[in-house]
């Protein structure tokens, strides 16, 4: 059974979590795009327990929201935690928000969103307009929780002074490798104020699955456990941080899932964060803004 974790608002997620980027094709929809794989691989996540999917409507055009949808509509609805985010154009300063959710809403074929995203900080467009948005959508049911993703921790603290509802979540580009977030004290800020750091890319596309850092080696031996196990495990270790993996192969689902259901203990996670090497302190993809 997937452990959730609870924020003091009373927000629930899973500390493990399925994203579906790039399912579909990556911002464009792939029409060779192997669907039959993607959405055999969803299935065996929810049959090994996997409850909270990640999207958005960026994921190969709106086309990855298609895929998730075939297959969660075999589950009870309740059972499972779905989330998605509203893409740049929506994003501009006269983006429509609202009908950007729904229409999300269309292609996954649910009533609602357990939490909504807006997928990056556009500064050239009026936050408080943006959260007026959310507070509609939340209002009439469409989305269960307020997020963000790859903010800076001035733009979340902008935003939550924008929004009548607790933001919940912001969701960034972190892991063994990438310590933006600790960097200019997201991490902390997050820990210190009720909100959810959810950590994307955790094995940072593969790179700390096989890695002949002396610290990795050093703690898969201790632990019994692979390097993508550590990797996973120290991120959701931390207080206030869980992760999303991508994968459609179902190996390397069952990897991930042993990356949770233990805890690695307070000086391992201190060593790590501190002495891990190669640390790199901007995202390489998208940098907080």
């Amino acid at each position: 059974m997937m452990k959730n974790k609870i924020l003091k608002n009373g927000f629930s997620i899973a500390e493990l979590g399925m994203g579906t980027w790039p399912m579909g094709g990556y911002r464009v929809h792939n029409e060779n795009n192997d669907d039959q794989k993607n959405i055999d691989a969803i299935r065996y996540a929810i049959e090994q327990g996997v409850t909270h999917f990640d999207t958005a409507e960026m994921y190969a055009s709106g086309y990855a929201e298609e895929i998730l949808g075939r297959v969660i509509c075999e589950s009870n609805r309740s059972d499972l935690f779905i989330a998605s985010k509203a893409s740049r154009t929506s994003l501009d300063e006269d983006g429509d928000i609202v009908g950007a959710c729904k229409k999300s809403l269309a292609r996954v074929g649910i009533e609602y969103f357990d939490l909504y995203y807006l997928h990056w900080r556009n500064l050239e467009a009026d936050i408080e307009k943006q959260m007026k948005q959310m507070e509609q959508l939340y209002d009439e049911g469409f989305i269960k929780n307020i997020g963000v993703s790859n903010f800076s921790t001035e733009s979340l603290k902008e935003a939550q002074l924008k929004c009548k509802y607790p933001i919940v979540t912001n969701q960034v580009h972190y892991n063994l490798i990438y310590r933006e977030p600790e960097k200019v004290n997201l991490l902390k800020y997050c820990q210190e104020n009720d909100v959810m750091l959810i950590a994307w890319r955790p094995i940072e596309l593969g790179k700390l699955s096989n890695t002949g850092n002396p610290l990795m080696l050093d703690m898969a031996d201790k632990y019994k456990k692979t390097h993508a196990q550590i990797a996973i495990n120290w991120l959701v270790s931390q207080k206030n941080v869980v992760t999303l993996f991508g994968s459609s192969n179902k190996e390397h689902i069952t990897e991930n899932l042993g990356g949770v259901g233990w805890d690695m203990n307070n000086e391992d996670i201190k060593n790590m964060q501190k002495n891990y090497n190669g640390q790199i302190f901007v995202s390489d993809a998208i940098p907080l803004g």
